[in-house]
Parts: C-alpha cells; sequence; structure tokens
C-alpha cells in the first residue's frame, strides 16, 4: 500500500499549529484509492514492502467501509515515478524533495503545480534510498539502504549535484527477527549544521557537517535492545531501529523494532540513549517516531495497531491509543496535526488523521485513500504527502480552505446592487490551494423568499458560479445572476442574501456559507 504504511511525512519536521477541524463542513468522497493488501504475517523489511508482498484482491463479502473526512483534503494523486517513493521532506511551499528504490531523487520548486514541477536525478546507482531530510531549502540528506549518505548543498538549484559517502560499515542484517536489507532506515536534519541517522544494527551515525563527505561523519552504538524471543546475543539478536526524529539538536527520539522508544539530550555524543518499552508480553513492531516538538512525539505500533504518544519534556511515560487501523507510519506537523497510515481491518490501505493525537481520547478520522509511505507540511495549512505507486498528493487542513472559501469566493470587493443588475453578475478572483471544482450560489429561502413574492419550497437561487481547477492556482471567476436574481435585485435597493459555496476535492468536499447585504448605496 502506497508507502503509505511508511506513515506519509512524514520528515514532518516543522512545527505547525493545525486549526481545529470543521466536521460539519466536510463530506466525504467516494472511494476510489482503496487497494486491499493483506495483514502481515511476520515483520517486514519495509513497510511499502510487506504490502506490496501481502497483496491481495478484494473479496465481495468485505463492503468497502465508511468513509469519513480527514483534518485534510487531497488534490488527485500526481504521479511522478514508477515506483514506490519512500521519502520526501519538503522545507518549504517552493522546495520538495522525494527518494524511492532506485536510488533517485525528485524535487519541485512548486510542488502543487503538477507532474511537470518535478525533475529526476539518479543520484545513487541503483541503490534504494530509504529517507531524506531538508533542513533548508539548500542542503538535502538522504540515506541508503548500503550505509551511504546522499547530500547535496544546492537542491533548489538548477543541475543539482549530490554526492555519495560511505558512512555506516555495520554489518547488514544480523537478525532473523526483523531489520530487513536496509541499513540506513532514517535521517532527521534539526538544522542546517547537524543531521543524524539511524540503522538496522541499533547504531547511529551523525555529523556537524552535513555535506562534508565520510570523514564528519561519526558512527556510535545506541541501543542495546534485543528482539523479541532470540536467545542469543550481541548483533544476532540486535533490535533494529527504524525511524529518528529531532525536533532540536539537543533532542533527538527514536524507535526500534522491537517496541522501544529511544531518546538523548546528547545527539552527537557517542552513548546509549534512554529507551523505554511500548508495553504489551508480545512482540512489538514500532515502525515510525515522529516529534515536531520537544514537548510531544508520537510512534505507531504495527503489530497492536496502536498509536503511542509522549512528551519528552517532562519525561512523561507513554499512553498508548489504539487506533482504527493497524499502523506502519505516522507523520506529525504539531501536536495539533498527526496523520497515520496503515491497513484497515477489511484490509484497505488508509490514511487516517487527527487534530487531537495528545487528547486522553483522541478522534482519528479516515480519509479515502491509502497506500502513503511520507508526509512533509511545509507550512501550517499545505501538506504533501507520497504513495507506493509513485504518487504526490497534495492536501490543505479543511479551516484553511474554509477560510478561503470565505474569504474569496464569498467575500472581497462585491459591486452594489445597480452595477451587478447591469452587469448581470461580476468577476472574483479565487486563488485555489489544490485542484477541484468549486460553485458558489447566492439564494433567498423562507421568509426572505416568500418577500419578494416566491412561494415554492426550494430556495429561490439568484446567482450561480463554477469553476474547475487543475491545480493550485488563480482564476478569474463569473458570478452570474439567474433571471429570478435579475428580477429581485432590479426591485430592490437593499436585500440580505445567503451565500454559499463548495469545493470538491479529490477525497471530500468543504463547504462555507455566509449572509450577505447588497445595497444599491
Amino acid at each position: 500500500m502506497a508507502a503509505a504504511l511508511l506513515a506519509a511525512a512524514l520528515a514532518l519536521a516543522i512545527a505547525v499549529t493545525a486549526p481545529a477541524l470543521a466536521t460539519a463542513s466536510v463530506m466525504p468522497a467516494t472511494a476510489s484509492r482503496t487497494a486491499a493488501r493483506g495483514r502481515p504475517k511476520a515483520p517486514p523489511p519495509t513497510p511499502a514492502q510487506e504490502l506490496a508482498r501481502t497483496a491481495k484482491a478484494p473479496t465481495a463479502s468485505a463492503p468497502a467501509p465508511v468513509l469519513a473526512p480527514g483534518p485534510l483534503v487531497w488534490g488527485a494523486p500526481v504521479g511522478i515515478d514508477s515506483g514506490p517513493i519512500d521519502g520526501l521532506a519538503c522545507p518549504s511551499i517552493s522546495l520538495c524533495v522525494a527518494v524511492d528504490g532506485d536510488g533517485a531523487a525528485f524535487t519541485s520548486s512548486d510542488p502543487p503545480g503538477g507532474v511537470r514541477t518535478w525533475l529526476r536525478a539518479d543520484v545513487d546507482g541503483a541503490t534504494p534510498l530509504t529517507g531524506v531530510s531538508c533542513p533548508s531549502v539548500a542542503i538535502c540528506v538522504a540515506v541508503d539502504a548500503d550505509g551511504n549518505v546522499v547530500t547535496t548543498a544546492n537542491a533548489s538549484g538548477p543541475g543539482t549535484a549530490w554526492n555519495v559517502a560511505r558512512v555506516d560499515t555495520s554489518i547488514g542484517e544480523p537478525s532473523p527477527y526483523g531489520g530487513g536489507p536496509g541499513l540506513l532506515r532514517g535521517v532527521a536534519c534539526p538544522s542546517v549544521s547537524f543531521c543524524i541517522a539511524v540503522d538496522s544494527v541499533g547504531s547511529v551515525v551523525f555529523s556537524g557537517a552535513p555535506t562534508g563527505g565520510t570523514s564528519t561523519w561519526v558512527l556510535a552504538h545506541v541501543d542495546d535492545n534485543s528482539d523479541y524471543g532470540c536467545a542469543g546475543g550481541g548483533l544476532s539478536c540486535q533490535a533494529p531501529l527504524m525511524s529518528v526524529s529531532c525536533p532540536t539538536v539537543t533532542l533527538c527520539a527514536a524507535a526500534d523494532f522491537t517496541g522501544n522508544v529511544l531518546e538523548t539530550a546528547t545527539p552527537s555524543v557517542s552513548s546509549l540513549w534512554s529507551s523505554q518499552s511500548a508495553g504489551g508480553a508480545g512482540p512489538e513492531s514500532l515502525w515510525t517516531v515522529s516529534c515536531p516538538s520537544v514537548s510531544f512525539c508520537a510512534a505507531v505500533n504495527g503489530a497492536g495497531g496502536d498509536a503511542i504518544t509522549w512528551d519528552p519534556a517532562t519525561g512523561s511515560h507513554l499512553t498508548t491509543h489504539r487506533l482504527p487501523i493497524d499502523a506502519f507510519g505516522i507523520w506529525c506537523s504539531a501536536s495539533a496535526l498527526c496523520l497515520a497510515a496503515g491497513e484497515g481491518a477489511n484490509g484497505t490501505a488508509e490514511l487516517i488523521g487527527s487534530t487531537d493525537p495528545a487528547a486522553r481520547n483522541p478522534t482519528w478520522n479516515v480519509t479515502d485513500f491509502g497506500d502513503v509511505n511520507a508526509v512533509s507540511c511545509p507550512t501550517r495549512s499545505v501538506c504533501v504527502a507520497a504513495d507506493n505507486e509513485g504518487d504526490v498528493i497534495v492536501g490543505v487542513t479543511v479551516t484553511s480552505l474554509d477560510g478561503t472559501l470565505r474569504g474569496e469566493a464569498l467575500g472581497g470587493h462585491i459591486p452594489r446592487i445597480g452595477a451587478l443588475v447591469r452587469q448581470r453578475g461580476y468577476t472574483l478572483a479565487f486563488a485555489s490551494p489544490l485542484a477541484g471544482q468549486m460553485h458558489i450560489e447566492w439564494a433567498l429561502s423562507g421568509a426572505a423568499a416568500r418577500a419578494v413574492g416566491d412561494t415554492g419550497a426550494a430556495p429561490l437561487v439568484l446567482a450561480t458560479a463554477s469553476a474547475r481547477f487543475t491545480g493550485a492556482q488563480s482564476q478569474s471567476v463569473r458570478l452570474s445572476l439567474t433571471a429570478a436574481g435579475r428580477r429581485v435585485l432590479h426591485a430592490a435597493t437593499r436585500i440580505t442574501v445567503t451565500a454559499a459555496a463548495t469545493y470538491e476535492t479529490n477525497t471530500g468536499t468543504v463547504a462555507a456559507q455566509r449572509r450577505l447585504t447588497l445595497s444599491s448605496r
């Protein structure tokens, strides 16, 4: 399922405060991207590989799930690669970098702008790239399955040059219980002067000059935990580290495949990290960890279907919440916005989201697409996801799209009644944040409609407009008066109408409404 189960973003390294989800304003779209998958039987090398391996056809007895909107709505997938995208970093709305299992990097200076804005570069031969982090629009650091870092100091420039440096010489795949063939698993760069990556044998590599080559990187063993049920010792039972997240240079957290979360306040020191078990008597499989701030971290347990949250600043114990899916990845841009990807009860790939993941009883909503491997949120209101089919998908928060509709489609400068009648409407400017279909309607209903002589049961429509947007773009939209609208406004000097706007996206429709008072003066 599209690296969906990598759990999209994220490298959500940008701390944002997500507005509350206005569920009453969102209507779910018909499910269109539900590729059935089987439940993993054993610890897989990566979420994407396991989901692809266990793919199965849907059965007639498994009805489509009832889908609810997530905290974001998403545009149409844009195919930029022929295979899974396994890592994504968007340090700003003007730069996203994606990496895949064929050693390729994809960059875009306009991620919402469509497929033509993405450029491919073969940067690491055929070695699978497993993650990427970009602390600025210039510097990006990717890691691969062979223990290399692949770096650039000019990520947004033309003809970007990438350099490969061997930094981890550990022996890969020491344990029969998990890990897989990939040596380096994840990377985090909280600043341009510090990056750290984790590997499958409990070690990290870190550097104060990430683009400086092999000599600037230090290898250190930080995890002494053993695989569940392993009777041996040493590397033969070493728990693989799966993910790392660092909100600052003085806090890093990692997750291992035996169900432990690890932390350190000194990531540039070669010493063991503190460790907490996620609990449970059986094997636990922590896939990813995401720490958008020093006071909030989250991880997901693919074996138990749980989200695990804690506050590193206070040293709080781990809190476990059951998720509506078996999640294999989580990305949080703030303590008020997390996205997780995984497999639903009927075997479908699903992306879920929460605006209160740290609450005592958090609410998680399901979007109607999955297969997400990575998510990165460059702004407070925009997130970009990458999936197992080589697609990137742009999403915006429901509240931000609602605000855009209210401010631009239903607000702004509206001509006086006389000008509206003469011009039979007016033209407004609308800046769409993602692909979709917008519809605007002015209407009178109830007593207001009867006051102008309309006795019908349905609202009296005075004006309408429709526009389709192929991506993030600005467009002039013509709002035209209906015959009833021309008649009513021609006789009016002042009238209050109900103005409504809807915006239909790939995964749901956002609706906004306000009352407008039109005047002849």
